[in-house]
């Protein structure tokens, strides 16, 4: 307890020198959260929020983190914004759970948000540089990749091209499973299935249960198949 109440003071202090702000009403296992917040930037735990340990915390200039009340975060967590004159914003809503090795990051300006009651698995990565939605009571499975952004083809050095981007968009109530991929420019309609190890290139309508590489349509939930 003594360690949790001194990394959360050494918190305060650093969110001070650097111009953060900090709205605190929840969070465990501060003393082994790795922080840097820049001027502007803002993290807002809400009540009831437990973090797990060995998290890493980094807000660029303007960018913003909120955990919605009671929601649950396991070990090994990176929760990322770069610097950017819009802020990134990285927000959870209420009641999600995350498990253990979970990374959301943001680039530029870009907009993370998970709407109520979500469940993310262990070693998911989420990335937006413009938008990456998450309807509420979405649940996904392990390893789950979703990104909004990809390299441009034809540069010679493929790390150093710049990014086509589209919004990626996933509605409520889906279910995602394990190891699946979702490329930018996504809509996902509410109630979907996407099979385990699908690659979604192209939007999948509300209700239908898609699979394979690339995602193709097995059947519809409501289809009674």
């Amino acid at each position: 307890m003594l360690a949790r109440w001194l990394c959360r003071q050494r918190l305060k202090l650093h969110a001070r020198k650097r111009g953060a702000r900090l709205l605190l009403s929840g969070g465990a296992a501060y003393e082994s959260l790795e922080f840097g917040l820049a001027r502007h930037a803002c993290w807002q735990l809400d009540e009831g929020v437990v973090l797990g340990r060995d998290g890493l915390l980094s807000l660029g200039e303007h960018g913003v983190c909120s955990v919605g009340a009671h929601s649950r975060v396991g070990r090994r967590w990176a929760m990322q914004t770069t610097d950017d004159p819009h802020g990134g914003v990285i927000a959870l809503g209420r009641r999600c759970r995350l498990e253990d090795d979970v990374r959301l990051l943001t680039f530029g300006g870009g907009r993370l948000l998970v709407a109520d009651d979500c469940f993310i698995g262990w070693g998911t990565m989420i990335a937006a540089q413009q938008s990456v939605a998450i309807g509420a009571g979405t649940a996904m499975a392990e390893y789950v990749s979703i990104r909004d952004h990809n390299h441009r083809r034809g540069a010679e050095v493929v790390h150093r091209s710049a990014m086509e981007i589209a919004p990626v968009s996933i509605g409520r109530g889906v279910w995602i499973g394990a190891k699946v991929t979702i490329i930018a420019g996504v809509t996902i309609g509410d109630g979907a299935v996407i099979g385990a190890n699908a690659v979604v290139t192209h939007d999948v309508p509300a209700g239908a249960v898609v699979g394979g590489v690339p995602a193709k349509p097995l059947h519809n939930r409501g289809s009674g198949d």
